[in-house]
């Protein structure tokens, strides 16, 4: 890779106008410059076209038409894209100042890493403020369970996206996940930074209040992992226990080798996440029956993911009880 590589920043948006300035300035003010801004808005009917006008001479492409979600905008994004490192930035969300100097050094350092990915500052409406991301490297497998870092400061190598829509439409909230997990089943290296690199709003109107749907369809795409991976059995769990429902199977081309033990411990891993998410929405019944399979199928990992302290809190605490201490927490 050059020196001083370009990279394209996709932001999707739909009626943001109140965010969107903060979000293009992040951009702007970063202090490596050599970026293009492509800005796909969905018809936005507040402030959204004004502020894009206002910002129009540094934008280096932009839109306004009505599109079929977040994953439509991406892709449509994406035809336009001149650049070597590419990611999407929601219009709620803004960058850290040397975001983009930190990333060009990684890529440039590092010209076998395919994507990156740091840190981001979660804030705003109903959260308190905390810095979230992976804190150590994990095995490669690991990624495969769910996602496991913030898509805002995660980016990506163009040649991941030399594909018509690369981004799977049919999701809305995994699109992000799948992509991955296509990039590295095809054998494309990874790498966790410890730097923050963006700032992830939350409020009313974000995607990320609508927890079930992101499970939902993270399920799907290990399910799909799975089923390409020819583990027919651990996929068949899935549906037995209310993981995923029915659907059409969108297999993936895989390069890589990967053992028993790391596919189980995808499955496993992505069984835990559904536990500690129902477990969160006191959707107890699902707790229930995946505590009941693990107990016994997977005492070790039963007893070493502390699902004991987890059943007792949940059998003989009132649900009141847990809503007050989980507020004091949080």
């Amino acid at each position: 890779m050059i020196n001083n590589p370009k990279i394209s920043i996709i932001i999707p948006t739909l009626n943001q106008g109140r965010f969107i300035e903060e979000t293009i300035l992040s951009i702007l003010n970063q202090s490596y410059k050599n970026f293009e801004i492509i800005i796909i808005d969905g018809a936005s009917t507040d402030n959204t076209l004004s502020v894009i006008k206002k910002y129009e001479s540094k934008i280096y492409k932009w839109l306004s038409e009505k599109d079929k979600g977040q994953s439509n905008a991406i892709n449509k994004g994406l035809q336009f894209i001149t650049g070597d490192i590419v990611t999407w930035l929601n219009s709620d969300d803004r960058y850290e100042p040397d975001a983009l100097q930190i990333i060009k050094d990684e890529f440039v350092n590092d010209p076998d890493a395919k994507i990156v990915h740091g840190k981001t500052h979660l804030f705003g409406e109903y959260t308190k403020s905390k810095i979230v991301g992976l804190e150590k490297g994990i095995p490669l497998h690991d990624y495969l369970a769910y996602m496991r870092f913030p898509q805002p400061s995660s980016f990506l190598r163009k040649e991941l996206l030399n594909s018509n829509n690369p981004v799977n439409e049919d999701l809305h909230f995994a699109m992000d996940f799948e992509l991955i997990a296509r990039a590295i089943l095809l054998g494309a290296k990874i790498k966790r930074i410890d730097g923050l690199l963006s700032h992830y709003r939350l409020h009313k109107d974000s995607k990320s209040n609508h927890d079930l749907k992101f499970l939902e369809e993270w399920a799907i795409v290990v399910h799909n992992i799975l089923i390409s991976l020819n583990e027919n059995i651990f996929a068949k769990k899935m549906m037995e226990l209310g993981l995923v429902k029915p659907i059409k199977i969108n297999e993936f081309k895989i390069t890589i080798r990967l053992n028993k033990e790391a596919i189980e411990s995808i499955f496993l891993q992505h069984l835990n996440l559904h536990y500690h998410y129902n477990y969160r929405l006191f959707n107890y019944a699902a707790c229930a029956q995946i505590n009941t399979y693990l107990k016994k199928n997977y005492a070790s990992f039963y007893l070493t993911n502390n699902y004991n302290k987890y059943e007792f809190r949940r059998k003989f605490i009132p649900k009141f009880v847990l809503k007050i201490l989980r507020g004091l927490n949080n």
